[in-house]
């Protein structure tokens, strides 16, 4: 009884006759199951039960609902539904963007999920790497799925096949307003090669086919022999941003390898301890405000003694309107509203209480990709951003100026700014001020660029207004 009262008046006298038994499983699993039973609130069950009575596209709109109130669980179905067209039109961008969501709060489901669409290449490159990562979370929550089987459900929902496109509470059953689909059932969804059960052990040494060529196999002359360095800088914190497996746009070649040599080169040459250290591959919006505010605690507890490095490397975007800079998530489409302002990220890291803070961006602010095409979401033409001072004691090294356009380093494997401020730091092995490596880096880059692509590519150093020249001689440690 305690069951029933979840559900809607209109339906409990078939719930008591046809479906005690899926009942019986929903309440073991909201009850018995520690770490999902919370996620599996009431509009979720009342809308697997919708679909399991054959109201399948007011299930679906149900399911919505209750994703778009944060739950977990609602967010996996709603995803299910996308990728097998469950109460809507297939569309597995929306699948992969809906799985992400629920494997990004610790779902296992979903992660599997994850796994399989980067297995099979779907909407996102093929990428065992990824693959891999996301079979080893998997792993590491167990390794069984533990939410019940929509695609089980779906297909008994279809024995009610005339109920498939009504609204169960409207009076005479009318079809649904909201009904996204036309009035035709679907088939029974048969063959799913993700099942809910316990799959097999998952050998990570095993390499699965790639059928293209990924950035991963480059190996650049920065990336052998990183200098080590004794010392430990335990006031310098560094947060690292590299956003290259964009969800809605293509991707930034070689970001992610940036991100992740760089981190390299902090921990090994300038002896930033890795607790100091926080490397964030493919961030969201969200992942990026959060770090950021971060440092700000940071450096409220070491009262003006911590340095901080902030480096990107990603998508740049101007705003159509207003012209100011945007640092692009990966979850974001463009500028306004999905984008990470420079003004606002200046503004946080200006007002830092701390003895510096150095700025690296590897991205430019024109609309245009590494590889010299436009952005999705940018204008067709190449705008110039308005430039955004940087505050407090804050230099700022960018990759390029104006309208031009952060170049990749095809032959090195990095994006072309980041090559050469790798190749500075191992040259010297760290022991370099910021004139002498914005000094190497401008000069290097625009040589490359011109032989390379044909192209001027001019990075470009901002200190902020009280800093005059004294920022030639700071150092990275």
């Amino acid at each position: 009884m305690l069951v029933i009262a979840f559900f809607p008046r209109a339906i409990t006298n078939a719930i008591c006759n046809s479906s005690m038994r899926f009942f019986f499983t929903l309440t073991i699993y909201l009850f018995c199951l520690n770490a999902i039973a919370s996620d599996i609130d009431k509009e979720t069950a009342t809308a697997l039960e919708y679909i399991n009575q054959g109201y399948v596209q007011y299930g679906f709109e149900q399911l919505k609902r209750a994703s778009a109130t944060n739950s977990i669980a609602a967010q996996f179905y709603v995803a299910i539904c996308y990728e097998y067209g469950i109460g809507v039109e297939k569309n597995q961008t929306e699948a992969f963007k809906m799985y992400r969501k629920a494997a990004e709060r610790g779902l296992p489901d979903a992660m599997y999920h994850i796994a399989s669409f980067y297995e099979k290449g779907i909407v996102v490159n093929q990428d065992a790497t990824r693959e891999r990562e996301w079979l080893q979370r998997f792993q590491k929550k167990g390794g069984v799925f533990i939410l019940p089987d929509l695609i089980s459900i779906y297909n008994e929902g279809l024995k009610h096949t005339q109920n498939y496109a009504v609204n169960p509470n409207s009076p005479n059953h009318s079809v649904a307003q909201n009904s996204r689909t036309n009035n035709t059932p679907k088939q029974p969804i048969k063959n799913v090669t993700i099942v809910q059960s316990v799959p097999k052990p998952i050998d990570y040494s095993e390499q699965k086919p790639i059928n293209k060529p990924t950035i991963e196999s480059k190996m650049s002359d920065v990336d052998k022999e990183i200098p080590i360095c004794k010392q430990n800088n335990e006031t310098i914190f560094i947060l690292i941003i590299a956003n290259e497996d964009y969800r809605r746009v293509d991707n930034v070649p070689y970001a992610a390898n940036d991100g992740k040599i760089f981190a390299e080169y902090c921990k090994k040459t300038l002896g930033v301890p890795e607790k100091n250290l926080h490397l964030l591959t493919n961030a969201t919006l969200g992942d990026m405000k959060y770090n950021v505010s971060m440092m700000k605690q940071i450096a409220e507890a070491f009262e003006g003694e911590a340095q901080f490095i902030f480096y990107y490397a990603g998508h740049g975007l101007p705003a159509e309107n207003q012209q100011d800079a945007f640092l692009l998530p990966v979850d974001g489409y463009g500028a306004d509203g999905t984008g990470y302002s420079v003004n606002e990220l200046y503004n946080e890291l200006g007002a830092l209480n701390a003895k510096s803070v150095v700025v690296l961006l590897d991205a430019c602010f024109s609309g245009t990709k590494r590889d010299g095409g436009m952005v999705a979401s940018a204008r067709g033409v190449a705008i110039k951003a308005k430039q955004t001072a940087p505050k407090g004691n804050m230099v700022v090294l960018s990759a390029a100026q104006g309208d031009e356009t952060a170049y990749p380093y095809k032959e090195q494997g990095h994006g072309l700014f980041t090559y050469y401020l790798l190749k500075k730091l191992n040259e010297t092995k760290g022991n370099v001020t910021l004139g002498e490596l914005a000094d190497y880096i401008i000069s290097g880059v625009k040589k490359t660029s011109i032989v390379e692509n044909g192209k001027l590519q001019t990075p470009t150093v901002i200190p902020s207004a009280t800093m005059d020249n004294t920022w030639r001689n700071m150092k990275l440690k």
